[in-house]
């Protein structure tokens, strides 16, 4: 048996490690939800009007009761569960879409070290999986002692993008040197900050996150805190799997107005690309040397993790080429015929 958080062996007759249940479950023993996925669309509808969560995805709320079972609510939800979808127009794969979120947010959080909402796998009565992941729009306020609500804002409403000003598309519409300029101006420890905004991007270029849009970024500011800061890693996924029509390779461009040559003739970014937007928005040489390091030297921790994981195996196949497709033909193939200046090169060659 593997944990359902981490993935990680565990004992027989376990769901979850002790470091996963303290971290997502604050330390209670969890068992599978008390209802099945049928149920699951019938409280949907019943709250749907209700509900604070937004998103396109059907998902609801849940909080523990007074016996410690995770329960659907429609104020003040702790956890958001999403389902195995219903099958929709051009999405395939259907069945591998919770483990598939799961994985990628494990690789966010245990490979890239990267800030990510406590996430899980969880079985509905019938045994079928779902994706649970705990809200970091609560916290604990502790001169008041009790769980109350903080600001978040997503980059949409941060840019001011909205349907009015844009087009329907308007969360697809921004770049990610424009989020980065705005981090500077919005957060006040912009420097680590925007360290972390860029191996989000970088992580999302290698798994194949073709939805990275502005409404799946998003600052916070957490009780008694005047400061924004960047919230937690969320709604990742390798979504080539799901949509293999889709043409899109992050969901924003990487520049607002730039292309550089070797994009320009390949058609899709590489590693000058990523050198020069690191260089755009201020991260110091050594530091993106280090950040190259954990990418090339994580490969096999990479494919171990999409070993344990609880998707097909199909789906872990297509999960390992796609990302070794876009480590190494995309991001690092071409490095010998870079005109620009190397950085990294000795990890490069002994790794990659």
């Amino acid at each position: 048996m593997r944990c359902y958080g981490c993935l990680k062996d565990i004992d027989k007759g376990l769901y979850y490690c002790p470091k996963c249940k303290s971290n997502l479950f604050d330390g209670k023993s969890m068992k599978p939800l008390n209802f099945d996925k049928t149920e699951f669309y019938r409280i949907r509808g019943e709250m749907s009007e209700k509900m604070s969560i937004s998103g396109v995805q059907d998902k609801i709320s849940l909080s523990f009761n007074s016996n410690n079972e995770l329960v659907p609510t429609n104020k003040d939800g702790r956890y958001i569960l999403k389902p195995i979808p219903r099958e929709h127009d051009n999405t395939v794969n259907l069945e591998d879409i919770v483990q598939n979120e799961h994985l990628s947010m494990q690789i966010s959080s245990q490979i890239f070290k990267i800030n990510t909402a406590h996430n899980a796998l969880i079985e509905f009565s019938d045994g079928e999986l779902a994706y649970i992941t705990k809200r970091f729009d609560y916290s604990l306020n502790y001169s008041e002692k009790k769980i109350v609500k903080v600001d978040q804002e997503d980059f949409a409403s941060v840019l001011e993008y909205t349907s009015e000003n844009h087009s329907k598309a308007y969360k697809y519409e921004s770049s990610y040197e424009e989020c980065a300029l705005k981090i500077k101006e919005v957060v006040a420890a912009y420097i680590p900050a925007l360290e972390d905004f860029y191996k989000r991007v970088v992580l999302n270029y290698l798994i194949g996150n073709a939805d990275a849009h502005l409404k799946n970024f998003s600052i916070i500011r957490d009780v008694d805190r005047a400061d924004y800061s960047l919230s937690p890693n969320y709604d990742i996924l390798y979504t080539k799997y799901h949509l293999p029509k889709e043409d899109a390779t992050m969901g924003l461009e990487l520049f607002k107005e730039h292309e550089t040559n070797t994009f320009g003739a390949m058609g899709y970014y590489t590693l000058e690309d990523f050198e020069l937007f690191a260089e755009m928005i201020g991260i110091k040489q050594k530091r993106l040397e280090k950040i190259y390091k954990v990418i090339l030297t994580s490969r096999k921790q990479v494919h171990d993790l999409i070993d344990s994981s609880y998707m097909s195996n199909t789906a872990k196949e297509s999960y390992k080429e796609s990302y070794e497709t876009r480590l190494n033909r995309c991001l690092f193939y071409y490095i010998d015929t870079y005109p620009f200046r190397s950085f990294a090169q000795d990890t490069i060659k002994k790794y990659l």
